[in-house]
């Protein structure tokens, strides 16, 4: 036996028993913490990820539709597309006008819903007589793709709520938001953008 009561044959003396079962009660719940946090915070990143995507392939689309009738419908539908069937985690969605520093100056916020159309209001020109948003500040013929003009910083965010999967670590549910802006393409041809009725 040596000096810390291990035998040749590396048995642990009776009363050593003892000890690892407390250094283990003592451990053992430090791990389970840190693999259920580590999960947390993996899953929790991948979301925002996943949200972050959507959002800048929106703002994609919100540059290159200009003032189409349809443009607002579409942004929403690559937002969509972009979460594979997670939209149920999005509270609201505005696509706004940004000033120079990327503060959205007017906006249409759109929610989504269990309609046919999927969004509360509905953008979409094909179900009937479009609604773009509330307050309907920034509609898609509002928006100034003049070369001349100065053409708009439209911006896109989506405001989302993260559920923690496990519950271990106690933490309540959150809101987070995920904003990308990008230049409008410019009508280089100069018919301009549509006016307003």
């Amino acid at each position: 036996m040596d000096s810390r009561g291990v035998t040749r044959l590396g048995i642990l003396r009776r009363g050593d028993r003892g000890a690892v079962a407390v250094e283990m009660a003592i451990v053992v719940p430090v791990l389970v913490l840190l693999a259920f946090g580590m999960l947390e915070f993996g899953l929790a990143f991948t979301n925002k990820l996943a949200m972050s995507h959507a959002v800048n392939q929106a703002t994609r689309h919100a540059t290159v539709l200009g003032t189409d009738d349809y443009a607002d419908i579409e942004i929403l539908d690559a937002l969509a597309a972009g979460l594979s069937g997670r939209l149920g985690v999005i509270v609201r969605v505005d696509i706004f006008k940004a000033n120079a520093s990327g503060t959205p100056l007017v906006w249409d916020r759109y929610q989504p819903d269990g309609s046919s159309c999927g969004w509360d209001p509905c953008p979409d020109p094909g179900s009937g007589v479009p609604v773009y948003g509330n307050p309907a500040d920034y509609p898609p013929c509002g928006r100034d793709i003049t070369l001349g003009g100065g053409v708009d910083t439209i911006g896109v965010q989506a405001v989302y709520t993260h559920t923690w999967i496990t519950g271990v670590l106690g933490l309540p549910a959150q809101t987070w938001h995920e904003t990308a802006r990008a230049r409008m393409e410019p009508d280089l041809f100069g018919s301009g953008g549509a006016s307003c009725p």
